[in-house]
């Protein structure tokens, strides 16, 4: 029997409720009010149970697109700021010196607004529903609604209370139907909505897109340890000299810290673990010492698309934009997409209002978003490290940093395009791997395992769902996996969420303890065969990043 699904028809339909939608959504609204225009429907659905449970950044914020969206006095709007940057250094790390280098310019921060990112979106949120915009919460979109023409239409959102063989249970609520003129995709990193649209549609950009893992934790300090407003980050060490990646220490309110550690994963190894990387880096003298005597509060994991210019898909289509970081606008050179996605969303609604008003949402309308991305200052932070990535692979990491830092002085200069080469292609086979070295010493207090990770993270999914991790071929694990490359999944994922068990018989299986997951998409992006999906959980569960 075909379910009964509720149909809800609005104009525009955001999907992700992150910095990039929701300052589309409300930017869209403001300008169609200055109009006069109140009858545009306008929604914004999040697979998380609330606003701001699944997103995880630094972060230090670029403020012009906040200027731009609130005014030039959005710091008396109640702009949720944990501090002003006034103290910046960087360090490069070998085993047990920490050597301060100059501050590079595109690492710059001073007098930047210091926020927890989660608690950022759930500021844009409220304002989205003081402007009467629809927030829906626990909303995963599942799969597009497509017109006679086949193009984009809607969203169809995942069905509720299944079993774990995926049938109806007795709490069974199918999915909504959300019909919409217009569908924007804001998911962030690897959305899975936007990853089925780039290969239905061969958006794919010049380039692959790479990925680094960043892992988080949020510290409690010692009083006077680290001023609010003070910024660390580090390079070098645990990594090894061909390897791409770093920290970064706030000092934020409270004497509390935003500590973390991204691993770029073309890093080639097989046992290449962004985890056991993030707590080998705080047993350094130097790192330790700040976080002497202090208590972890809350931890997470979270990949952010490095690519960069080359890596855009094409942006836009007969009834949808990509946006933010699923559209690769993270400009990795300054470790910070926050801006940048957010710009992408003012872009959208003013491409939005456009196509309203010519009542055309076909892509001859909706290229006009290109246009203007083109014409916006983030078209020319963008283009200015187009080939920043690509300097680092198979150049080490201070080849790879001084070619870089020299083009972005020079204001870009070098080749117009240099290709990259997808993380899961770099990896190499265990006879070509190097020795994997010791796991750290968990203490439980100041290094954690992964098992822990996940208690700090509050990740939670209902163990009576299907899976929402799907392994193609299964019987590559136990086979040419096991011997090629030793299971990689079972390093690199930050939450344990792959084990290799015994099946009964004395042979092995695999074992996804899809409960621990908390939505990086590590698996999805870097498993060498591809046959790892990552797909929306029915339950909405997952992290609950809120305050990290």
């Amino acid at each position: 029997m075909t379910a009964e699904r509720e149909e809800l028809p609005v104009d525009i339909l955001f999907v992700g409720a992150g910095p990039a939608s929701l300052t589309g959504a409300l930017h869209l609204k403001r300008q169609l009010l200055a109009m006069g225009n109140d009858d545009v429907e306008i929604a914004v659905i999040e697979k998380g149970q609330s606003i701001g449970a699944h997103i995880l950044s630094g972060a230090v914020v670029d403020p012009r697109p906040l200027a731009e969206l609130l005014g030039e006095d959005w710091r008396d709007k109640g702009v949720p700021v944990e501090a002003w940057v006034d103290q910046e250094e960087v360090r490069h790390l070998s085993a047990g010196g920490a050597m301060r280098i100059p501050v590079p310019p595109m690492l710059k921060n001073h007098g930047f607004p210091v926020i927890s990112l989660s608690e950022m979106v759930q500021y844009l949120k409220d304002q989205c529903e003081e402007a009467e915009i629809m927030v829906f919460e626990g909303f995963p979109g599942d799969s597009f609604i497509r017109d006679e023409e086949g193009h984009v239409a809607g969203v169809r959102t995942m069905d509720k209370g299944l079993d774990e063989n995926g049938e109806p249970g007795s709490t069974y609520e199918p999915g909504a139907d959300i019909h919409a003129r217009c569908v924007v995709l804001g998911e962030g990193v690897r959305g899975s909505l936007t990853k089925q649209l780039i290969d239905e549609e061969k958006l794919e950009g010049r380039n692959p897109q790479i990925y680094g893992t960043g892992c988080k934790e949020l510290w409690q300090l010692p009083e006077g340890r680290l001023p609010a407003g003070k910024v660390i980050h580090t390079s070098g060490w645990p990594l090894e000299s061909g390897e791409y990646g770093g920290s970064w220490i706030y000092g934020l309110s409270g004497n509390r810290a935003s500590v973390g550690f991204v691993t770029a994963l073309d890093a080639g190894q097989p046992w290449t673990d962004p985890w056991e990387n993030f707590q080998h880096w705080k047993t350094h003298p130097y790192i330790a010492k700040i976080l002497e005597g202090g208590e972890i509060l809350k931890a997470g994991a979270k990949c952010l698309p490095e690519g960069g210019y080359w890596s855009r898909p094409r942006p836009y289509g007969d009834g949808f934009l990509i946006i933010g970081d699923s559209g690769s606008n993270l400009n990795v050179s300054r470790l910070k997409g926050v801006h940048t996605a957010m710009k992408t969303g003012l872009l959208a609604a003013e491409t939005l209002l456009d196509a309203i008003r010519k009542d055309d949402f076909s892509a001859a309308t909706l290229q006009g978003y290109e246009k203007r991305f083109d014409d916006s200052w983030l078209k020319s932070e963008l283009y200015r490290v187009r080939n920043y990535r690509a300097e680092f692979q198979g150049r080490g990491f201070w080849g790879g940093a001084i070619r870089a830092g020299i083009k972005y002085v020079l204001g870009g200069i070098g080749a117009e395009f240099a290709p990259l080469k997808a993380d899961h292609d770099e990896m190499v086979t265990l006879k070509e791997a190097r020795n994997e070295p010791k796991a750290p010493d968990y203490d439980g207090k100041h290094l954690i395992d992964k098992e822990t990770q996940v208690f700090h993270a509050g990740s939670i999914h209902s163990e009576h769902q299907p899976s929402h991790l799907k392994v193609a071929e299964p019987d590559l694990c136990v086979s040419k996996c096991k011997e090629e490359y030793g299971n990689p999944c079972q390093h690199f994922c930050p939450a344990n969420v792959y084990e290799m068990v015994d099946d009964g018989s004395g042979s092995e299986r695999l074992q996804i303890n899809h409960s621990n997951c908390v939505h990086c998409k590590t698996c999805d992006i870097l498993d060498p065969y591809q046959v790892i999906q990552w797909t929306v959980p029915s339950d909405a569960g997952g992290p609950k990043y809120q305050g990290l």
